[in-house]
């Protein structure tokens, strides 16, 4: 499936999802396509993040642009702040690393994934219908609205990566998962 049709499957699902009354839907079976994909796009992400030999992870396209691992990084603790609003607050323990060398970022990126992953598995239906605290000078979201931007800010950020390697004649990997 190539991306353009997976987002279109994931936006399509998540409308019909929208379009049903909450008690109408099959128990859960929303949230455990999302469990899945999640896990799906850790793998792809961890691939994308392999791809880039170590010297690389310095490198900048433009100057105004992150280094390839802070950009990465990004990606990761923007996930953890996201998920992490079923929790009510930002953990200690996904704030980002100083470094950001591959073996450092690489193992920050599997962290933030996890601590999601973990947060996603107590979700229920109900948590996700609620509404929580939205940004600064921003109004709340239901919990579907913030895993849907994990979801998406994942892609967005892991596609942006894949213009690093390209500009370091490096192919990216497939999307296969």
């Amino acid at each position: 499936m190539n991306r353009r049709k997976a987002i279109k499957s994931v936006v399509m699902g998540t409308a019909a999802a929208a379009a049903v009354t909450p008690g109408a839907r099959a128990a859960g079976k929303d949230l455990e396509i999302f469990r899945q994909r999640w896990e799906k796009a850790k793998t792809f992400t961890l691939q994308v993040a392999d791809a880039m030999p170590a010297d690389g992870y310095d490198f900048k396209p433009r100057p105004e642009m992150r280094k390839y691992g802070e950009l990465l990084q990004h990606l990761a603790t923007n996930n953890a702040f996201y998920i992490s609003r079923f929790k009510g607050d930002f953990p200690d323990s996904m704030k980002p690393p100083k470094e950001s060398d591959k073996e450092t970022t690489k193992k920050y990126l599997a962290a933030s994934f996890d601590y999601c992953a973990g947060v996603l598995k107590d979700v229920t239906e109900e948590d996700l219908d609620k509404s929580y605290p939205g940004r600064p000078n921003a109004p709340p979201q239901t919990g579907w609205d913030w895993v849907l931007h994990a979801f998406i800010h994942t892609a967005h950020h892991r596609g942006y990566s894949e213009v690093y390697l390209r500009e370091k004649n490096i192919v990216p990997p497939r999307y296969s998962v």
